[in-house]
């Protein structure tokens, strides 16, 4: 037996520069890790708790462990209920850099920066790009690679 499938199908995702209100956003939004009293606004990363889970802890460009892999934007308190960004546009509850910058993780604990960090042992990893000159608007879009600083 054989079956063929021919289809157009017109996709478009259009995603607008959020507003000033910290959290606000439109993107790709995830809904799991059990973690509560998050920061909204805020850069998390999702690590192994130890004993079979996992969690969100805040990320942090000071060391690989903190900002090595899955990375997210925090929309309220809890991860489960209100999920956390992916990707996508999102405001920040601070003004990372100027409009247009690169934006790296920072090695302020759950921070966005236009500098990249520079300090031994740093990691360098692009998260996304500054929409707004002092409103926390963002494109975040982590980069899935990062280098580590060796000076």
């Amino acid at each position: 037996m054989s079956i063929k499938s021919y289809s157009n199908i017109e996709t478009s995702r259009k995603f607008a520069v959020t507003s000033s209100t910290d959290g606000d956003y439109g993107g790709d939004i995830v809904y799991f890790g059990g973690t509560v009293e998050m920061v909204i606004g805020t850069i998390y990363h999702y690590v192994t708790d130890g004993e079979g889970g996992a969690a969100w802890v805040l990320a942090d460009a000071d060391a690989v462990a903190t900002c090595d892999g899955l990375l997210g934007v925090a929309l309220g308190a809890s991860s489960d209920v209100n999920g956390v960004l992916l990707r996508g546009m999102v405001t920040l509850d601070h003004d990372p850099g100027a409009l247009g910058d690169v934006l790296f993780l920072s090695t302020t604990a759950g921070d966005a920066t236009a500098t990249a960090p520079s300090g031994n042992g740093d990691i360098i990893r692009i998260i996304g790009y500054c929409l707004h000159v002092s409103s926390g608007m963002i494109w975040f879009n982590p980069d899935n690679t990062f280098v580590e600083v060796s000076a």
